[in-house]
């Protein structure tokens, strides 16, 4: 039988086998709310850190009445993010999601049409990440070692979230950069390499690295996904399956 060789034809059945594979990898990669999510969370712990402080100055300058108002509202604050981390953050976030990428229109690919719900999320990590600053800050830990002992169980965390998100298909791979970037900060800061803060900044050792390393990650993805994105559309826009070849 003789061997069909007509190149528009090849090119058309590349392109099928092409698509849902450029699919896939966009449908992974829509990765702003993540972005969203940390920009939220480093702003959280900004008003923490200033209440505070704010605190904490006010009642070694003798002023009182300062020192238990801004207790208060501190503490009220900690109670609302607390909700916020565990509870009120997740219809925001689908909120979110669902926004960011609309103009793009919906994609469902295999798994990718399925949905997970980790028994933790990234609010939840990032509040105990929170707890463990808090914690160096009121010296119930050195926090020359917070950044090192977080990243214990920031690392495997991120780690066996990924890859359960990878196996519904809904996860990005570049999000792995996260731990993996947290992981050699660690081991930088251990063997002695200057990448922590000092003085009064000491308590940004972990919220920084967490949030600028996942910031990169997100990123990268969200990139990524635009390439991918615009692969497909061009697969789609193919002239040999517009014509139906």
């Amino acid at each position: 039988m003789a061997r069909d060789t007509n190149p528009p034809v090849r090119k058309a059945e590349d392109d099928l086998r092409e698509i849902p594979k450029w699919a896939r990898r966009y449908a992974q990669n829509r990765t702003l709310p993540v972005v969203v999510l940390l920009l939220i969370f480093a702003a959280g712990c900004a008003v923490l850190g200033g209440l505070s402080y704010l605190s904490v100055w006010a009642d070694m300058a003798g002023q009182r009445f300062l020192a238990a108002a801004s207790m208060v509202v501190l503490s009220g604050f900690a109670i609302w993010w607390l909700w916020f981390c565990l509870v009120g953050g997740r219809p925001i976030m689908r909120r979110v999601a669902e926004r960011s990428y609309q103009g793009d229109g919906s994609v469902s690919v295999g798994a990718c049409a399925r949905r997970t719900r980790p028994p933790l999320g990234v609010f939840d990590l990032m509040f105990i990440v929170l707890v463990s600053v808090v914690a160096g800050l009121l010296a119930f830990l050195p926090m020359s070692v917070t950044q090192p002992m977080s990243a214990l169980y920031v690392v495997p965390f991120f780690c066996y979230l990924g890859m359960r998100l990878r196996r519904v298909g809904v996860g990005s791979p570049f999000m792995f950069l996260w731990p993996a970037l947290y992981g050699i900060h660690a081991i930088l800061d251990v063997a002695g390499v200057p990448v922590r803060f000092w003085g009064d900044l000491r308590a940004l050792d972990v919220g920084v690295p967490l949030v600028g390393y996942g910031l990169i990650a997100a990123l990268a993805g969200h990139i990524y996904g635009r390439v991918a994105l615009r692969r497909l559309r061009m697969l789609a826009a193919s002239p040999e399956l517009s014509d139906g070849e």
